[in-house]
């Protein structure tokens, strides 16, 4: 389950704070103010769209898929495949910290790792601690690769 908070932020009326919640990254997001439910929004041929419940402002719509999609979440599965189109066949995204990568049957895991490990320093946040789980399709065994945060010497 993954969780935003987006806070609205209106002229002459008081501010409102939203949560967002999603169970799996193909689902749409849940849009909470406080304990009530207020609807569910989605992505539609590009543009963000309530498709469920209450009327929700139309540029709280936008600025919680702005908040959405600058996520590292939702770039940075897409990033890896296009990174490593030989070795990754797909990423799933367990929550924030989490990923899992399925290498392509005939990849070879050992260089793919080498690889990977130094790589993703360099696509990732450099603030964010992440845990991938990487294993070939059809197979089991599976290893982890752990980007620690980076720390800045010069701050």
């Amino acid at each position: 389950m993954i969780e935003l908070t987006y806070r609205f932020e209106q002229e002459f009326l008081g501010n409102i704070s939203y949560q967002l919640m999603r169970a799996g990254m193909r689902d749409p997001w849940l849009v909470l103010s406080g304990c009530k439910v207020l609807g569910i929004i989605d992505q539609v041929e590009g543009s963000w769209t309530q498709i469920v419940g209450e009327d929700i402002p139309p540029l709280a719509i936008e600025g919680m898929g702005n908040l959405i999609n600058k996520q590292q979440f939702s770039w940075l599965p897409d990033l890896i495949k296009k990174q490593w189109p030989k070795y990754v066949l797909d990423v799933v995204v367990e929550n924030l910290q989490r990923y899992e990568i399925i290498c392509h049957q005939e990849a070879c895991t050992k260089r793919f790792k080498q690889r990977f490990t130094l790589g993703i320093h360099a696509l990732a946040e450099r603030e964010s601690a992440l845990v991938f789980k990487i294993r070939c399709f059809q197979k089991s065994d599976s290893y982890e690769v752990i980007k620690d945060p980076a720390i800045d010497r010069y701050v």
